[in-house]
Parts: C-alpha cells; structure tokens; sequence
C-alpha cells in the first residue's frame, strides 16, 4: 500500500506527529519538497499578475516556455517594469501562503551586455520545468475561450 501525504510548510509540532506516525513497522518515509508548479497553481499565479506581465507570461507560454525580448518589445510595447512583477507576485503569494516557498521563479530573464534578449521558463529537461503546468492552467486563455 502507498500512502501520499502533502504538507505545506508544515509546523514543527505536526511534522513530529507525522514522522511518528510515519515510524510504524515497515513503514518508509520518503520526503519530497513541495516545489513543483501545478496548474492551478499556474492559473492563481497569473491571476494575480498585472495585465503586462499576464500578456508576457502568455507570450512565452505560446512559444513554448520562451520567447525573445524584441517579439515582446513589438508594437512599440514597453517591458520596463513588467518583468519584475513575476518575481514580486510570487513572494507576495508565498509571504500569504498561497504557495510553498519552495516554489521556483517561473521566469527568468537572460541580459546579456545589459540588455535583455529573452524571457524563458528555466528548467527545460528536468522536473522543474513549468511549461506543461502553464499550458495546462492557461488553456482557456491560450485558445480564447
């Protein structure tokens, strides 16, 4: 028999009650952070973002976890100021407990020479990688319904 348990930032007291609980015969205790992007977790996330970093964060989402600075700058659009609200919504929502604060930055940006040449989903190739639980969350948004 196989048992999953998910505790979020559990308390000192409750994590002894389950580690005892876990100390039965023949019982194996395997843990596991909680640092993985879920799609509803995608969806709350870009709830909460202002309009800008929502269209970015689709942007990159509809191109396949990236997409360059100079696609995002089109039509004379602005990125200043925008890109840091992906960081700055994801501590608010850890900080009210919305999200494990393990939970990983689900966008970084690659400046090279001072300049910023892309927005990627970092993690491609790993269990890490966001992507999916994105597309997942974002569906009705990405197809328009």
């Amino acid at each position: 028999m196989k048992i999953t348990i998910t505790v979020e930032n559990p308390t000192p007291e409750a994590l002894e009650k389950l580690l005892a609980l876990a100390a039965m015969p023949a019982a194996v205790v395997t843990t596991e952070p909680d640092d993985h992007w879920t799609p509803k977790r995608a969806r709350s996330y870009y709830d909460r973002l202002p309009p800008r970093a929502q269209q970015i964060l689709l942007q990159v989402v509809h191109g396949e976890g990236e997409c360059a600075a100079e696609e995002l700058k089109a039509n004379g659009r602005s990125l200043r100021g925008s890109t840091g609200a992906f960081r700055r919504v994801l501590s608010e929502g850890k900080r009210i407990g919305l999200w494990p604060d393990a939970l990983p930055v689900p966008l970084v940006s690659h400046i090279v020479g001072g300049q910023l040449k892309k927005l990627e989903m970092p993690g491609r190739g790993t269990g890490q990688y966001a992507l999916t639980a994105f597309e997942e969350g974002l569906r009705d948004l990405r197809t328009g319904g």
